[in-house]
């Protein structure tokens, strides 16, 4: 019993110094409301002496605007623990719980409350939710970018294959499949992979681009998986990181694959079942995790049959194929990138060019061995140089023309030939029923010799 009151008395005595080294504050009050205790931070939160809040009424406090609204108050009224958030008289936010103490006959007798202030927290919350909301803001300005750079690519159709191509990788875009391209020079493969890029979930990251056929053979292992410190004569005494490591959460594209010595499609092929690279000159396996696309112009199939490619490494690269045709198998993208590629040198120049309808029909009729590549770079070319705001036909380089007149010239062959055609089963029809050279002369209205020319010529030498 001696032991229990040592411990009350020192309790009592260390009350403040127990209430100085809570966290939180406290107020104690009676079952009618009246303060007894509060902690030592009170003031700081509440705007009032301890002293000065002793022996008053959380009622008197309350309209004095100390706090409101009391939950003290509250409890008193509802006799159960309530946890509620209220306002003090420097608007700071305080979130109190506070606790009824009955006695054996069921008499309330106190009431403890604890108060923390969460003014801090709710500015942090408010800064986060307007963090939030222009990071929102910010990602769907990003992904209208990211859709504008898309377009910006030069990838414009209207051609059923062009839209196929388009919509298959609509669909496998956010799939981190392998994918190969493949069609001529010029075509768009580079661009089709970034939209890739640009619509699947490693947007974010890198994009990196390689072309096996620009490096030579002997620095392209060094580019693609890098090299430590001293492995070989002229490295960088730092060493090198290699474009795989690089691509590490984006998208690599590796084109003109075709090109790859055998030897390092071996290294690549492990790379791609067990996404690990190991450095030129090193040892330790670094962990790579990127989405690879290929590109080729040349049939991957019959070099791999040919020994020239290996098959394993065309069967993993082959797991989704698109094969771009060349510009001249679809002429009614012609003139969509014509007028986009106007637009893009207009706003890049300041210009205000447009191509006349007979200098678009002779830009449809030409047969674009350079692919889109080429026809950018032409109407470039004839944008720049030409001084007249409407590009005639005439302002177009000479292998248009050419490639025009050429076209012209086929077409009157053709249609000469098919005159001689019809001339010639006239001919054959009417001398088969008169049988003679003077009755087709006056059937045709035609003189006899020249009738007898063309009986010879389509009748007889043909018997």
């Amino acid at each position: 019993m001696n032991n229990e009151k040592k411990v009350k008395d020192l309790l009592s005595a260390n009350f403040d110094a127990i209430l100085d080294a809570m966290h939180d504050d406290l107020l104690i009050s009676d079952g009618k409301g009246k303060v007894l205790r509060v902690s030592p931070t009170f003031e700081s939160d509440y705007g009032i002496k301890k002293e000065l809040a002793v022996g008053r009424t959380v009622y008197d406090l309350e309209r004095e605007g100390y706090f409101r609204p009391s939950v003290i108050a509250k409890v008193i009224q509802q006799r159960e623990k309530i946890t509620m958030q209220q306002k003090t008289n420097r608007e700071r936010s305080i979130v109190v719980t506070a606790t009824p103490v009955f006695d054996q006959e069921g008499e309330l007798r106190l009431v403890v409350s604890f108060s923390r202030d969460i003014t801090e927290v709710i500015e942090l919350k408010k800064n986060y939710s307007q963090l939030e909301n222009k990071m929102e803001k910010y990602t769907e300005e990003i992904n209208q970018l990211r859709q504008k750079a898309a377009l910006e690519t030069g990838v414009i159709g209207q051609s059923p294959q062009i839209k196929a191509i388009l919509e298959t990788i609509r669909r496998v875009a956010d799939f981190d499949a392998n994918i190969l391209f493949l069609g001529p020079s010029g075509v768009g493969k580079t661009m089709l992979a970034k939209i890739v890029h640009q619509q699947s979930k490693r947007k974010a990251g890198p994009f990196i681009d390689i072309n096996c056929a620009a490096i030579p053979e002997h620095l392209l292992e060094t580019e693609l998986f890098g090299y430590e410190k001293g492995s070989f004569t002229g490295a960088r005494s730092e060493g090198k990181v290699g474009l795989i490591e690089l691509a590490n959460g984006g998208t690599l594209l590796l084109d003109e694959i075709s090109e790859m010595p055998l030897s390092l499609q071996a290294k690549l092929l492990k790379t791609i079942q067990d996404k690990v690279i190991t450095r030129v000159g090193g040892t330790k396996e670094i962990q790579v995790d990127f989405r690879l696309i290929t590109a080729s112009n040349r049939n991957l199939e019959e070099f791999a049959e040919k020994g020239m490619f290996r098959m394993d490494l065309y069967y993993r690269l082959n797991v989704i194929q698109l094969r771009i045709p060349p510009l001249k198998e679809r002429p009614e993208d012609i003139i969509p990138l014509v007028e986009f590629f106007t637009d893009k040198n207009n706003q890049k120049y300041g210009q205000r060019k447009t191509f006349h309808p007979h200098a678009l029909e002779a830009l449809v009729n030409y047969n674009w061995p350079g692919n889109v590549r080429e026809l950018s770079n032409i109407i470039e070319r004839t944008a720049l140089i030409s001084e007249e705001q409407v590009i005639r036909k005439e302002a177009l380089p000479p292998e248009i023309l050419k490639e025009e007149r050429k076209s012209y010239i086929e077409e009157i062959h053709d249609l000469n030939k098919a005159m001689e055609e019809y001339e010639g089963q006239i001919i054959r029809e009417v001398y088969e029923k008169y049988t003679s050279s003077v009755e087709v002369a006056k059937i045709l209205g035609i003189s006899q010799p020249t009738a007898y020319r063309k009986i010879n010529k389509y009748v007889k030498a043909s018997q």
